[in-house]
């Protein structure tokens, strides 16, 4: 029972994920494609904006949860030695921490920047 739980959880958070990615990469490209010029002021404000750091950190949150449940999935099905199959995973994880961190502290020193 519980694995059948896992693999239905990791499936709807990868379809839930990718329903938020599509959303807001949609929602990027039509805010990019209405503006007549953008330049780095611009693109700056926007990110600045406390809306948009949210929905980016959210964004960032959806894209590594759907990144870490495929390569998971991946890992179980065709890395059979745990051991190994264990350090993949912890690599993984690691690597998406790290770059989850990179990214809210970006977003941290845009927003503490204010208008240029």
């Amino acid at each position: 029972m519980s694995r059948a739980a896992q693999g239905l959880r990791a499936w709807l958070l990868q379809r839930i994920t990718a329903v938020y990615l599509a959303v807001y990469i949609v929602g990027t490209l039509l805010y990019l494609l209405t503006r007549s010029a953008v330049d780095y002021s611009i693109w700056h404000n926007w990110l600045a904006s406390p809306l948009m750091g949210i929905a980016t950190t959210v964004f960032t949150l959806a894209l590594l949860l759907h990144v870490w449940v495929g390569i998971r999935d991946v890992l179980i099905d065709y890395v059979q030695l745990v051991s190994l199959r264990l350090l993949f995973m912890v690599v993984t994880a690691l690597i998406l921490l790290g770059s989850l961190l990179w990214v809210i502290r970006a977003l941290t020193i845009t927003a503490m920047q204010g208008e240029i």
